[in-house]
């Protein structure tokens, strides 16, 4: 799939640019949480933002019966809806759904959730005062933690925001174009953010607004490694060794500094799965495949690595 280019800015857009509204209605706010069979976690998820928003709308990527049951009976809530597409069609197309639904709703602002997040019950309310602060802010990133460690204590500009929790004035998409379906899952927050500031905008962390995220499975790491290690499946590994080779191909030149850190964790990464994944054979075949693919300009899901 080719990537999105985005449509030229013509004088009106300039103008609504250069005058954002001064305020954040959180009414105004449509919430896109992307779902694959998240049983145990997606009820936490959306019952932590009900009360902070106007509106959620849950995207279904092909979840199995019981998780879709729990999907059943969240809809049944007022003010949340759920698009089931019934096979996965990856996060970017997910988020894109998103996307076209805060339009149709006439929301200004869309906020972007995993399913394994769960928000701080003021964090739309930090937002709010965030951008009351800064009215010209369009893409707001909140402070991280989990069990094992709180990171991201330091508010301003950063260079990138992971998907979950990310809120974005939803007029950014008609200058800079939609997710990037082609990368399927798997660093379609970093090419976003870098395409957002390749068009003059900034993104910017709020600590007061915060939320629990899970990177990987939940296991024991040793300190050191924390911070480059997270243990996922080598469906996963597929993507990520891919697609970072496509961020290195479209980014090197422009964001130099920010390619190379990817780069530099990412061999990191290959090297601490030979000692701490639980099946570090089959994530160096799924790697492999994923450089070969690359090779091959294979974008989008891959048959054998797709769900």
């Amino acid at each position: 799939m080719s990537p999105i280019i985005a449509p030229t800015e013509n004088a009106s857009e300039a103008s609504i640019r250069a005058r954002p509204p001064r305020s954040m209605n959180p009414n105004d706010v449509l919430v896109v949480v992307v779902s694959y069979n998240g049983l145990r976690t997606i009820g936490q998820t959306v019952g932590a933002l009900r009360r902070q928003v106007g509106h959620i709308h849950i995207v279904d990527n092909g979840s199995e019966t019981e998780s879709l049951g729990v999907l059943e009976s969240l809809e049944r809530e007022p003010d949340i809806t759920v698009e089931r597409l019934g096979e996965n069609r990856g996060v970017g197309y997910a988020l894109n759904r998103g996307v076209q639904y805060a339009r149709q709703m006439g929301c200004t602002w869309l906020l972007t959730m995993d399913q394994d997040s769960v928000v701080d019950n003021s964090l739309i309310e930090a937002y709010r005062a965030a951008v009351e602060g800064d009215p010209t802010m369009v893409c707001l990133t909140p402070r991280i933690t989990n069990r094992k460690r709180k990171k991201d204590a330091a508010g301003g500009v950063i260079s990138y925001a992971i998907t979950s929790g990310n809120l974005v004035r939803v007029s950014v998409f008609d200058q800079i174009g939609l997710y990037d379906e082609g990368f399927f899952i798997d660093c379609i927050d970093f090419d976003f953010c870098l395409r957002l500031r390749r068009a003059g905008y900034e993104v910017h962390r709020v600590p007061t607004a915060m939320i629990t995220h899970q990177w990987g499975d939940s296991i024991e790491v040793p300190k050191a490694a924390r911070e480059y290690y997270a243990r996922h499946s080598p469906v996963r590994r597929y993507y990520m060794y891919r697609n970072l080779l496509y961020m290195v191909e479209r980014y090197l030149f422009e964001f130099p500094w920010f390619v190379v850190k990817l780069g530099l964790s990412s061999m990191l990464l290959l090297f601490l799965i030979g000692f701490l994944d639980n099946r570090p054979l089959a994530s160096y075949r799924a790697i492999a495949r994923g450089l070969w693919d690359y090779a091959m300009r294979k974008r989008g899901p891959c048959m054998e690595y797709s769900r």
